[in-house]
């Protein structure tokens, strides 16, 4: 008692250090997944992961609810056989941060926008081709922090096209949260889309929501998100990016953010497209090694690109295009 007289605030900071220590235990493999091969490794002590996931957004009782609410046999702790060829998440990137996605409807490739085809350009074949720089001042980008980076990191087209990122987000959120800043406060997805027309949308996410329910879950989540977008953007040319792998080193290790999960997701998502409106472009060829994983030179945490290695991806979206 003599010391916590004396010392109140010292006894405090060991209480509050020995609650995270003790949360962090706890949430390692779930919600702090992400973080977690940084404390085996011993780059980040046990309660700097309460602390990281905090700084990101994503709290115990976020991922508790979400797996509660998930049908049984889509908890991502106990993924049936076809969750067992799926993905997950790493260090910037926050597993667990999503809400409970809702029931999809599930879209067809032929069904993903026929509507907006007139006349007889459904019988038109487009094939990719060559651009150059101007061909997205009408673009918008959304995705995680890997798009982020590329809007940082990449000035060609951080002065030309829109981007709709954020740290974190994820297919099931991308309609739900208000993450877009605007001069009169933040707002969501639908509204800005509804503000603007663009001429091409680029979606590039699925690393965040690896870990959850199976390829066919995320596919359907998916769909319906490219449904809204031609509902809000009739005459936009909507490309789905494959998700960007991650080195050997990561997907060796990691259970849930591996190559083996990521490759099945991105089978699953390019059956969305119709190949007049919706196009499946795989961006992995231009920053992969020899045995499909993201290049170790060219990333500087087994996840996100360096800053100079953006431009592999930027010359990627030039060598591959559809004009119309």
């Amino acid at each position: 008692m003599k010391i916590l007289k004396k010392c109140p605030i010292l006894v405090g900071i060991v209480v509050i250090t020995i609650a995270l220590s003790i949360v962090s235990f706890i949430f390692k493999d779930t919600v702090y997944a992400g973080y977690a091969d940084k404390y085996e490794s011993g780059d980040i002590p046990l309660l700097a992961l309460a602390l990281k996931g905090a700084t990101d957004e994503v709290f115990p009782w976020s991922n508790a609810s979400q797996e509660a609410l998930l049908p049984q046999d889509m908890q991502p702790d106990e993924p049936d056989a076809s969750t067992q060829q799926e993905e997950s998440v790493t260090d910037t990137e926050t597993p667990g941060d999503q809400p409970e996605p809702e029931e999809a409807a599930y879209i067809s490739g032929d069904d993903v926008s026929e509507d907006s085809i007139s006349g007889d350009s459904e019988d038109i074949t487009y094939e990719f081709t060559e651009v150059d720089d101007d061909y997205f001042t009408d673009a918008l980008f959304i995705g995680d922090s890997r798009t982020v980076g590329l809007s940082e990191y990449c000035e060609p087209l951080d002065t030309r096209a829109t981007f709709y990122a954020k740290i974190s987000l994820t297919i099931f959120d991308v309609f739900k949260k208000e993450f877009i800043k605007t001069d009169e406060g933040r707002i969501g997805l639908e509204e800005a889309l509804t503000q603007n027309q663009y001429g091409k949308i680029y979606i590039m996410l699925g690393l965040n929501e690896i870990g959850t329910g199976d390829s066919e879950y995320f596919k359907n989540a998916y769909a319906e998100v490219i449904d809204k977008i031609r509902e809000l953007q009739p005459d936009a040319i909507i490309y789905i990016q494959g998700i960007m792998h991650v080195t050997a080193h990561k997907s060796d290790v990691d259970k849930n953010f591996n190559n083996e999960k990521i490759n099945v997701r991105n089978a699953a998502i390019s059956e969305l497209a119709d190949n007049k409106n919706v196009f499946y472009i795989d961006m992995n060829e231009a920053v992969d090694d020899e045995g499909g994983n993201l290049e170790e030179g060219l990333s500087f945490d087994d996840i996100h690109l360096k800053a100079s290695s953006y431009e592999r991806w930027y010359e990627f979206l030039l060598h591959n295009a559809i004009v119309r």
